[in-house]
């Protein structure tokens, strides 16, 4: 299997799109937030939601991407939940002849995945079991000070959707508590809600924080396995081309 890994806006996305379609692959999200119901703005999903195999998913340029909109939010989901999920997958798509490509920002999904981290054991399931499966890693060649610069810009101009959508997840039973841990969108989103933060302050606050949150994505890929970062899709599809010829 190929994953395409990496901090937020470094365009995992869009290169994993290029490469399903030229090697006949299923994406299949690796992203903590994304699994919910209703966590679009903050998530910067992408695509449309739709069904794939009777399963929800969302679709761009005809791909599906599994294991998002699966769970309502304010529930309780797990590493354990998520790799029960990846892994149900993993036989279906490879039986069809398809490769599976993983996709998304939260590293421990990734690693836990690909190192074979038994069920059950949270944070701490690095007893590794056996993997019957060769994998790739790829992560965008992109400087970090224009992922920060992305990022900062990127919290301006969604600022106000998604502190819409902050109001209308508390307004449907969703916990303070809950929007605190989710995410560092929705912490300051929550935050200028419900009164703590003035606009400016939640957005410089946000900055701050994110630009943080992408060092320790980047630092997670130093220490996790061996990876490859293109500079382009087309050396991301040479290496995956190599790869596959063994």
């Amino acid at each position: 299997m190929v994953a395409v890994v990496g901090p937020t806006g470094s365009g995992k996305t869009k290169l994993a799109i290029h490469l399903a379609k030229k090697f006949n692959g299923v994406i299949i999200s690796a992203d903590s937030r994304q699994v919910y119901r209703g966590l679009d703005i903050g998530t910067n999903k992408e695509g449309t939601p739709g069904r794939c195999d009777d399963q929800p998913c969302r679709t761009i340029d005809g791909i599906g991407q599994l294991l998002i909109d699966i769970v309502d939010p304010g529930e309780r989901f797990t590493l354990h939940d998520w790799l029960l999920q990846a892994r149900y997958w993993l036989e279906p798509i490879m039986e069809k002849g398809q490769l599976p490509i993983i996709v998304g920002g939260t590293g421990l999904y990734v690693t836990a995945l690909l190192e074979g981290y038994k069920l059950g054991g949270g944070r701490g399931a690095k007893n590794n079991q056996a993997v019957d499966f060769e994998s790739l890693i790829l992560m965008p060649d992109i400087d970090r000070v224009v992922l920060n610069e992305k990022s900062d810009k990127r919290f301006v101009k969604i600022f106000d959707d998604l502190i819409a959508e902050t109001k209308r997840l508390l307004e449907s039973g969703v916990s303070d508590e809950w929007l605190e841990k989710i995410g560092l969108d929705y912490r300051y989103a929550h935050r200028n809600v419900s009164g703590q933060l003035s606009r400016k302050e939640a957005i410089e606050q946000f900055q701050t924080a994110s630009r943080q949150y992408i060092r320790r994505q980047i630092t997670w890929w130093r220490h996790h396995g061996k990876v490859h970062t293109p500079a382009s899709a087309a050396e991301a599809s040479s290496l995956v081309s190599r790869f596959l010829k063994g």
